[in-house]
């Protein structure tokens, strides 16, 4: 079924994950390579705190929280452990933080016609106003339906209704697209089409995303 329009989890998708901005922290930091052990999907053998989240043992904002605590000695955390660890992990050019693939995924899907949201669960709690304002990313989906400060996160499907709410359209004619299966499938259950953005394979992710909409 063709969707009349695009819903993109926003860390991820529309920007890098943090295991793919470790690198650039440790440069800034001058640290040893492999200092800011982040693997999540990139090799999860190495990354027991990353198996345990998709066990189901805990949420990806608890992995988060544990993983800040880790690292809070190597770059000098505030109070708040999680938003200092965020804060140096994506301060960085916006050309290395945007995802340039879904980038021009979301140019292409904007020529066809399709409408752009975005549902994430954690802007606001990860990335303050200043960073946010840098990214330029805020104008260039409508609705931007961030659940950071609700008491919802996604899969809970007042989440996804939050969404559809906002851009009034049926579920079946929005297609939602995040690289947790966790949160794939709290779409399925409210009725919207769904693609995994798999990080590990990003072109085959975005092809699926192109063969949904012009089905």
């Amino acid at each position: 079924m063709t969707a009349d329009a695009v819903a993109f989890d926003f860390g991820g998708v529309v920007i890098r994950t943090p295991f793919e901005m470790a690198a650039g922290l440790e440069e800034r930091l001058d640290l040893p390579r492999g200092s800011i052990d982040l693997a999540g999907p990139f090799d999860p053998d190495t990354d027991p705190l990353w198996r345990r989240f998709r066990a189901g043992e805990f949420t990806e904002l608890e992995y988060w929280h544990r993983q800040a605590d880790r690292h809070a000695g190597l770059i000098g955390a505030g109070p708040d452990r999680l938003r200092s660890f965020i804060d140096a992990l994506f301060n960085a050019p916006r050309e290395e933080v945007i995802r340039p693939e879904t980038w021009e995924l979301q140019s292409t899907l904007r020529s066809l016609g399709i409408r752009l949201a975005v549902l994430t669960n954690d802007l606001g709690r990860f990335h303050d106003p200043a960073w946010i304002e840098r990214m330029q990313v805020l104008d260039c989906f409508d609705p931007f339906v961030d659940l950071s400060n609700t008491g919802i996160l996604k899969p809970d499907p007042r989440g996804y209704l939050r969404l559809l709410e906002r851009i009034e359209l049926p579920a079946d004619r929005v297609l939602f697209v995040d690289d947790q299966p966790v949160n794939i499938a709290g779409a399925e259950k409210v009725g919207m089409q769904t693609v995994h953005f798999d990080v590990l394979d990003r072109p085959a992710s975005i092809s699926r995303v192109l063969d949904m909409v012009s089905a």
